[in-house]
């Protein structure tokens, strides 16, 4: 009976939040369950858990419940959701790759991360060969070489000081942002993936011709990583930065940052789940339903700060609205031409 109230409670708390429309204020659809995820269905409800990989944020216990609430609402199963924070994506994953080769069974069953960073997992063996399409997924949502699959965005924009520059002062192309005017008004990290994801745009070589008029004409001041940019920005050290979106504190605290209206490129983020871990079955039924089903969608939006810009009500939507839109690119596009521009401009950061 405890179960049976427990499921029951749950369905009752995810319908009212889920009708508030997270943001949107519209209620959200179920879903429509494929036949390859409902098979996982036994299996994954006798695993009983996921842990979720979540970066460097700290999560709560409320948050993990609002996402078993719902996923229990849109899917009538109950799996214990573990959120779990660690060392920066890059460090993680290189922690990952050294427990898989020792045969250590992963701290957690499924990560969400950029394409790039899951080929290494996957280089190593050490990503869980899911067939995402078989499962029900969209093709476009599926990145096949690294058995990935399409969960949120994160943005390379430029943002601003508000109460440094008005409006009418911010640059509104990437070629003004890029005149003598700015000269060390600009602050941005020395990595080559807050770069590459222009290539879109740009192509390979204009984002290297980017890169160095930063660098050299410009002379950016360098943060020690890119979430320092916000934080030097918010402070009016430097009036512009540029490669990173707002944090959601900074929007929660009504921080004087905002974004200049420069088209700016989106970078996917895809779920991988662990070779190593004894949860597939409930790994691959939670990441696909934070990437295809709405009340999915829109809490990894709100809850876990994985937003789309497709979501109204995200940050990252707004931002889209404000350039006029955003480049994207398909995961093939990343494992190919956005690694070959990676590299290529992580060999010009390391000549300037």
């Amino acid at each position: 009976m405890r179960n049976l109230n427990h499921a029951i409670n749950a369905r009752t708390a995810a319908a009212v939040l889920l009708a508030a429309g997270l943001s949107t204020g519209e209620a959200l659809a179920r879903p429509q369950i494929p036949d390859g995820i409902s098979a996982l269905f036994p299996a994954a409800q006798q695993e009983g858990s996921v842990s979720l990989f979540v970066s460097t944020d700290a999560r709560t216990a409320e948050d993990e419940a609002r996402l078993e609430e719902a996923i229990s609402t849109d899917l009538g199963i109950d799996i214990d959701i573990r959120l779990v924070s660690g060392a920066p994506d890059p460090v993680y994953i290189q922690q990952l790759v050294q427990q898989h080769n020792a045969g250590v069974e992963p701290p957690v069953d499924m990560l969400v991360t950029v394409p790039t960073l899951l080929g290494v997992l996957n280089d190593a063996g050490a990503v869980a060969h899911t067939d995402w399409s078989a499962l029900g997924a969209a093709t476009d949502d599926v990145a096949e070489q690294v058995h990935g699959l399409f969960v949120a965005e994160f943005a390379r924009p430029v943002i601003y000081n508000t109460d440094v520059l008005s409006a009418d002062e911010v640059p509104t192309t990437l070629e003004e942002l890029l005149s003598e005017e700015w000269a060390g008004k600009v602050v941005t990290a020395a990595l080559p993936d807050v770069f590459s994801p222009w290539a879109i745009g740009l192509g390979e070589q204009g984002a290297l011709d980017m890169v160095e008029k930063l660098f050299v004409d410009l002379r950016v001041g360098i943060a020690p990583a890119p979430t320092a940019i916000r934080t030097l920005v918010e402070s009016g050290e430097y009036p512009i930065g540029f490669g990173i979106r707002i944090s959601g504190e900074q929007i929660e605290n009504k921080s004087p940052v905002a974004y200049a209206p420069i088209k700016a490129p989106l970078v996917p983020r895809f779920a991988g789940i662990l070779e190593n871990s004894s949860h597939k079955n409930a790994a691959a039924v939670v990441g696909w339903w934070l990437s295809a089903t709405d009340s999915g969608q829109h809490l990894a939006a709100e809850v876990l700060d994985w937003p789309r810009h497709t979501i109204p009500g995200s940050d990252l939507y707004d931002m889209t609205e404000l350039m006029g839109g955003v480049y994207a690119a398909p995961a093939g596009w990343w494992m190919n031409e956005g690694v070959a521009a990676g590299k290529a401009i992580a060999d010009l950061l390391r000549d300037l």
